[in-house]
């Protein structure tokens, strides 16, 4: 999900858990929750990140209909304020960069996961689990990419960069980028690779965020 904006802009990506019977039902309502939270953090110039995650993990147990544990699902999300603050979050699996405008980019770091266990809502957690960060909002001609771990794990990190550009310069200027963007990624080339993928790029043009 995302949802630009002149001064505030929202990116959520979540990937349920294959193990869970409702992990689709979680995901959708992790997205939804992000919203609903970032809603209310950004009203406030002086919230902080931990406030932001607070809020999200009690709107998603609100907006679910099944026990939170049948429902697990990774977390991803870049949210700015409107106060001139932008909040980087991450719990499980996945992968956020950025890229500035001159081309130097930057991963998040996520929190090291032993013994295979990927951390996510619905399962055994604290705050402390999150990778929090907090940063300033897309500058002119800077973006910001959040992927699911069906696309992070194949990617060479050596062309982060060149992967946001050709999403932005090749998909970018049509009226359908996201379709394209989707068919893109179900022909995703690595062989029998079956992992649900889902890529977002958020960018700051002269005129607007897309």
């Amino acid at each position: 999900m995302a949802v630009p904006g002149p001064r505030a802009a929202l990116a959520v990506v979540c990937d349920g858990m294959g193990s869970r019977p409702h992990a689709r039902q979680g995901s959708r309502a992790a997205t939804q929750a992000a919203r609903d939270a970032w809603r209310m953090w950004s009203r406030s110039a002086t919230g902080s990140v931990e406030d932001l995650i607070r809020l999200l993990e009690v709107c998603w147990r609100l907006r679910l209909r099944v026990p939170a544990e049948q429902a697990a699902t990774t977390c991803l999300l870049y949210a700015e304020d409107g106060h001139g603050r932008a909040a980087l979050a991450q719990l499980g699996d996945g992968l956020i960069v950025r890229r500035s405008a001159t081309g130097t980019v930057t991963v998040h770091p996520s929190r090291a996961e032993g013994l295979g266990r990927t951390q996510a809502l619905g399962t055994p957690h604290t705050l402390a689990d999150w990778s929090l960060g907090l940063t300033a909002p897309l500058g002119v001609g800077e973006a910001i990419a959040l992927a699911t771990d069906g696309v992070s794990d194949d990617l060479d990190f050596t062309r982060l960069g060149a992967l946001i550009a050709w999403v932005i310069d090749e998909l970018g200027p049509h009226p359908h980028a996201g379709r394209l963007l989707r068919t893109e990624l179900h022909r995703w080339p690595v062989p029998h690779h079956r992992d649900d993928k889902t890529l977002l790029v958020l960018w700051n043009t002269p005129t607007s965020k897309k």
